[in-house]
């Protein structure tokens, strides 16, 4: 076997410039902030209880982590080139 850097696809992997991770971190710290101050502007939007609970504390933090994650991979894209 050697020791070349290959996936298991069979690819060669080249070492690229470092992705600033305080970014990322900056970025998932905005959408909790996000959260915790829009929070009780979601749950006002639905007057049935169950529902709002559920929009609130599922459905919104994971909208703002799915719009977090995309913007980061957007934001890592836009660096790489």
């Amino acid at each position: 076997m050697t020791t070349d850097a290959t996936t298991l696809m069979g690819r060669e992997e080249t070492v690229g410039k470092r992705y600033p991770l305080w970014m990322e971190r900056l970025l998932l710290l905005g959408g909790v902030v996000i959260f915790v101050f829009g929070r009780p502007a979601v749950a006002d939007t639905v007057s049935q209880p169950l529902a709002s609970v559920l929009l609130t504390y599922i459905a919104f933090p994971l909208i703002l982590l799915a719009g977090v994650e995309l913007l980061g991979r957007v934001l890592q894209a836009s660096m790489r080139s």
